[in-house]
C-alpha cells in the first residue's frame, strides 16, 4: 500500500478577510465594535479545521508595502478602494484569532500573498505533500496539478485539473496566457480590450500559447472558429504589449525567498483556552461553545486493552454485569475475524474477546442490564445475530446521536466524532483510543448537545428504537420470484433488439445507442435535427432526456432511443441484478436501510435500493410482480395519503387546507377551485395543474420551474402562484415565517425537533442561497412526514412482537409501509396497522392511510377484506 501523503493547507488570508466582510451583514458586539469580518473568517477556519484535519497549515496575508508588480506597472490595483474603516479595525482581531488557533501566519514584504502561497505550494508538492490552497481566487488555478488543488470553503467548491479543463478547455499552466488576454479589472490589469473568458480560452486552445498568437496575427485572420477573428487580430496586434505586461502581472511567482520550512507548518491543534477567551471577548457565544474544551479530555480516556483468556471470561462477565454501564464495540482483528471489546463505565481497561469466545459472553450481551452504549446499533444487532446472539440493553448509539446533532455529516465514524467533539480543533491524525473508550468519552458530550438542541426525545423515542426495527426488517428480507425475473430478462433482451433495429432504420445506419457522441452525430449531422433550445455541453449538444423529449416532437428516432434507454436501465439495474442478490439460505433479498444518511431524516435503502423500484410504467410494474408473499401470506401496503400536504396544513394552520382535509375533500380539486375558480373543481386538467402547484409549493418551486412543468408561459405560472397564495394566505405566511426564522437561526426543524443547518441562506452566491431557501421550505414538511412514519414503524414493530403476530414489516418506501401478513388474520392486522398509523400524532387535520393487499407488490388492491377495516 502506498504511503499516505501528509496534507498542507495554505489559506489566502487577505482574500478571506474581504470575502467575510462583504458577505456578512453588519455585526457589532455590545460595545459597538464591528465583528462581521472576524466572525466570518473564524467560521471559515473552524469549518476548515473540522473538515480537513490538516497535518500542516499556514495562513498567508498580503504585505501593506509595495510589491514587484507595482514596479512593473505603477497603476497596478490603482482602482481598488481603500479598506473600509469598519474592516480595518477588525484586522488585528483576525490576527489574534489565527494566533489563538496556533496556525502559522506568513507575510513577505515585496510580494503578494499569492506569490508566497505559490512558492510554498510548489515546494511542498515536490516534497510529496497533498497541497490544498484555500481560496476563491481563480488566479490560483494556474498552479493546479495532480497533488495541488483549490478549495473554496464558503461554497464548498473544489478545483482540480479536471475542473480547470472543463471550464477553460486548457491545461492549468496555460491559464496564465488566458488571463493575460482577459486582463483583470479588479487589479487594473488591462489585457486585450473586448476579450473575455470564452474568447481568451478559445484563442489559447487554437494557438497553444500567447507567444504563438502574437507571432502569427495573420493566422488569426483565417481562423473560422473564432467570431470576429479578422477584427480581433488587429486589436491584439495593437495591444500586444499590454498582453505581455498582463502576463507578467498575473503570473504567480513560485520562487520567492520564503524562509520557512514546510516542517515548520505542522499543526497540533487549537489553543482552546486562548480561543475560548477571545470568543468571549468578541461575544461569539456559539463559537465559544464549539471551541471550549470538552469535559473529558482525550488524555483521560481509558486506553489499555487486555485480551481475555477463556478461563478469565466468566469472572470478567460477572464484574461487568455489576457495572453502571458497559461500552461495547464489535469489530474485526487484523485477519478479519470478529473481536468484541468491552469496558465498564469509568474503568481504565478495555477487554478484548476473540471470536470463539463471543457466544460464551451471551449472558451479558443479551441482558437488559446494565445499560450499554455502542456505535451503530443496527450494525451491531446484525453482526451479533450472525453469531446467534441477540444484543439487548443498548440505550445509547454514538453514531445516531452524532448524526442528529450534525446532520451535515452522514453516518459519522467514531474518528469523525472524536475530531468533531473531543480532539483539539483541527488536530491532525486519527483517534488512537480504543473504541469503547471513545464511546465512553463521547456519550456525555453528545447527550449534552442532544438536550441543548431539543433532540433528546427524538433520539430516545424515535431514532434509537428504530434501529432495532430496521435490523429486523433487514434480517427478514423480501421474497423474489427469480424465475419470473429471468424470463423477463429474456423478453427485455428481445425488446431491446427490436428497438435497436428500429433505431438503425430511422437513422439510416448502425451506431452505438449507448454512445452520446455517436447519437449526437446521427441526430444533428446525419438527420440535421435543429439544436435550438437544447443545452450545450463541452463536447456538443446534449442528448439527455430533456433534449430527446423535445426532439421527439419532430422526429421518431429520439422517442425510440428513450424507450431503448428505459428498458435497458430496467434490465441492467433490476431484472438482471436482483436474482444475483437473493440469499441462498433464505431465498429472499435483504436490503440495507440507512437512518443516518439524509439530512431530512428520510430513510434510504442500498444493496439493493428497494425504495426505487419503478411503479408507473408497465415494465416497472412487471418487476414489482416478482416481489411476492410466502405461501399463506399476502403483501399488505399501508400508504399515508398526501401526508406532506397534511403536514403543511398543520404547520401553516391555513383554514382552506384544514377545511379540505377535515371534510375529506380531494385536495387537488379544492386547490383547482381556489386558484382557477369553482368551475375547475371537476376538471381533470385543472386538477393536474393544481397537483403540480401543491407539490411545487412544498419543494419551493418558483414560476420558472412551474412554467416548465406545465408547459405554460412564465407570466401565467406567476399568476397561478400569486392566486394560490392569495387564496391560501396561511401557507404564504408560514413560508415567509419559516424563511425569516431560518435566516435568523441558521437552521430549520421538523415538528419533532429534527434540525437541518443551512449556512448558505446568507450566502453571497445567488444559486446557493436559492437552493438553501428551497431546502428551508421543504425540510420541515418532508422531515416531519419522515418522523411520523418512523414513529408508526416503532409502534407497529412493538405491537407485532408483543402480540406474537405472524405478520412481518418488510419495507419502508417513504410514505408507504409494506408488510407480509398472514392471510387468515389479514383483517385484524390491517385494523391494527390503520389504527397505529393514523393515530401516530394529533395534527390539525386527520391522517389517513390507504390499505391494499395482494399476492405480489404490483397486484395490490383495496379488496373486500380491507374495505371492512
Amino acid at each position: 500500500m502506498a504511503e499516505e501523503r501528509p496534507s498542507l493547507y495554505l489559506v489566502d488570508g487577505s482574500g478571506y478577510i474581504f470575502r467575510a466582510f462583504f458577505a456578512l451583514p453588519q455585526l457589532n458586539n455590545s460595545r459597538g465594535q464591528p465583528t462581521n469580518a472576524i466572525y466570518g473568517f473564524t467560521r471559515m477556519l473552524v469549518k476548515l479545521l473540522k473538515d480537513a484535519h490538516p497535518t500542516h497549515i499556514a495562513i498567508v496575508f498580503d504585505s501593506p508595502k509595495k510589491t514587484f508588480r507595482d514596479d512593473l506597472f505603477t497603476d497596478y490595483k490603482a482602482n481598488r478602494p481603500s479598506a473600509p474603516s469598519d474592516l480595518q479595525v477588525q484586522i488585528p482581531y483576525i490576527h489574534r484569532v489565527v494566533e489563538a488557533f496556533r496556525i502559522k501566519s506568513l507575510m513577505l514584504d515585496g510580494y503578494e500573498a499569492d506569490d508566497v502561497i505559490g512558492t510554498l505550494a510548489i515546494r511542498a508538492a515536490r516534497q510529496k505533500f497533498n497541497v490544498v490552497i484555500v481560496t476563491a481566487d481563480k488566479d490560483f488555478m494556474q498552479l493546479v496539478a495532480p497533488n495541488l488543488t483549490l478549495w473554496d470553503t464558503m461554497r464548498d467548491k473544489r478545483t482540480g485539473a479536471r475542473e480547470v479543463r472543463e471550464r477553460f478547455g486548457v491545461e492549468p499552466k496555460a491559464l496564465i496566457d488566458v488571463m493575460a488576454l482577459m486582463g483583470d479589472a479588479i487589479d487594473n490589469v488591462k489585457g486585450i480590450p473586448g476579450v473575455g473568458e470564452k474568447t481568451a480560452s478559445a484563442l489559447i486552445r487554437e494557438f497553444g500559447s500567447l507567444d504563438r498568437l502574437l507571432a502569427n496575427p495573420g493566422q488569426l485572420e483565417q481562423t473560422a472558429s473564432i467570431r470576429g477573428a479578422k477584427k480581433l487580430a488587429g486589436v491584439i496586434a495593437e495591444h500586444r504589449d499590454a498582453a505581455i505586461l498582463a502576463r507578467k502581472l498575473v503570473s504567480i511567482d513560485t520562487e520567492v525567498p520564503v524562509e520557512v520550512d514546510i516542517a515548520d507548518l505542522t499543526y497540533d491543534g487549537i489553543d482552546q483556552k486562548a480561543a475560548s477567551e477571545l470568543m468571549r471577548e468578541l461575544e461569539f457565544d456559539s463559537l465559544r461553545a464549539e471551541l471550549a474544551p470538552s469535559e473529558l479530555a482525550p488524555s483521560e480516556m481509558p486506553a489499555t486493552e487486555r485480551i481475555v483468556e477463556a478461563n478469565g471470561l466468566q469472572p470478567l462477565l460477572g464484574a461487568l454485569g455489576k457495572a453502571a454501564r458497559v461500552n461495547l464495540h464489535l469489530g474485526e482483528d487484523a485477519g478479519g475475524a470478529p473481536i468484541l471489546k468491552l469496558a465498564a463505565e469509568g474503568a481504565d481497561e478495555v477487554f478484548v474477546i476473540a471470536a470463539q469466545l463471543i457466544p460464551d459472553a451471551r449472558a451479558l450481551i443479551e441482558a437488559a442490564m446494565p445499560p450499554k452504549s455502542c456505535h451503530d446499533l443496527k450494525e451491531h444487532l446484525r453482526r451479533f445475530a450472525a453469531m446467534h446472539v441477540a444484543l439487548a440493553g443498548v440505550d445509547f448509539d454514538t453514531m445516531l446521536a452524532g448524526f442528529l446533532v450534525n446532520p451535515g455529516r452522514p453516518e459519522p465514524s467514531l474518528d469523525d466524532l472524536y475530531h468533531e467533539h473531543l480532539a483539539p480543533l483541527g488536530g491532525g491524525g486519527a483517534a488512537s483510543r480504543s473504541e469503547p473508550a471513545l464511546i465512553s468519552a463521547l456519550q456525555p458530550v453528545l447527550e449534552q448537545r442532544l438536550e441543548r438542541d431539543g433532540l433528546g426525545k427524538l433520539f430516545r423515542e424515535i431514532e434509537l428504537p428504530l434501529a432495532t426495527v430496521l435490523a429486523d426488517m433487514e434480517a427478514t428480507g423480501i421474497r423474489i420470484d427469480a424465475e419470473a425475473l429471468r424470463a423477463m430478462s429474456a423478453e427485455f433482451g428481445e425488446q431491446l433488439a427490436v428497438l435497436e433495429r428500429a433505431c438503425f432504420e430511422l437513422a439510416g445506419r448502425e451506431f452505438n445507442l449507448n454512445s452520446p457522441l455517436q447519437l449526437r452525430d446521427v441526430l444533428f449531422t446525419g438527420l440535421g435535427l435543429p439544436t435550438k433550445g437544447l443545452k450545450r455541453t463541452k463536447s456538443g449538444y446534449s442528448t439527455d432526456v430533456d433534449a430527446l423529449t423535445k426532439l421527439a416532437e419532430i422526429h421518431p428516432l429520439p422517442r425510440k432511443v428513450l424507450d431503448y434507454r428505459a428498458i435497458s436501465k430496467l434490465k441492467s439495474t433490476y431484472v438482471d441484478a436482483l436474482p444475483e442478490l437473493i440469499d441462498s439460505a433464505t431465498g429472499r433479498i435483504h436490503t440495507s436501510f440507512h437512518q443516518a444518511l439524509t439530512a431530512t431524516g428520510r430513510l434510504s435503502s442500498t444493496d439493493p435500493n428497494l425504495q426505487n423500484i419503478p411503479a408507473r410504467s408497465e415494465e416497472g410494474r412487471r418487476i414489482r410482480r416478482a416481489f411476492v408473499a410466502e405461501r399463506d401470506y399476502v403483501l399488505l401496503s399501508a400508504d399515508y395519503s398526501q401526508i406532506e400536504l397534511r403536514v403543511l396544513a398543520d404547520l401553516s394552520g391555513d383554514p382552506t387546507l384544514i377545511e379540505a382535509f377535515s371534510s375529506g375533500q380531494d385536495i387537488h380539486s379544492r386547490t383547482a377551485a381556489e386558484v382557477l375558480g369553482p368551475q375547475a373543481a371537476n376538471d381533470p386538467d385543472a386538477r393536474r395543474l393544481a397537483k403540480v402547484i401543491n407539490f411545487g409549493i412544498i419543494y419551493g418551486m418558483g414560476p420558472q420551474r412551474l412554467a416548465g412543468e406545465l408547459g405554460i408561459k412564465l407570466a401565467e405560472a406567476s399568476d397561478y402562484i400569486k392566486r394560490y397564495f392569495e387564496r391560501l394566505p396561511g401557507v404564504n405566511e408560514y413560508l415567509t415565517r419559516c424563511l425569516k426564522e431560518a435566516r435568523e437561526r441558521g437552521w430549520v426543524a421538523t415538528m419533532f425537533g429534527r434540525r437541518r443547518y443551512l449556512p448558505e441562506l446568507n450566502s453571497p452566491e445567488g444559486g446557493a442561497r436559492a437552493q438553501a431557501e428551497r431546502i428551508a421550505i421543504n425540510t420541515p414538511i418532508q422531515g416531519s412526514a419522515a418522523d411520523l412514519i418512523k414513529i408508526a414503524m416503532v409502534r407497529l414493530h412493538a405491537l407485532i412482537k408483543e402480540r406474537g403476530l405472524g405478520s412481518r414489516m418488510l419495507l419502508q418506501v417513504h410514505d408507504e409501509l409494506l408488510f407480509e401478513a398472514e392471510e387468515a388474520g389479514l383483517a385484524e392486522f390491517s385494523r391494527e396497522v390503520r389504527q397505529q398509523m393514523e393515530g401516530v400524532a394529533m395534527l390539525k387535520v386527520p391522517l389517513t392511510v390507504e390499505l391494499k393487499s395482494g399476492p405480489n407488490w404490483a397486484e395490490l388492491s383495496a379488496n373486500r377484506t380491507l374495505a371492512s377495516v
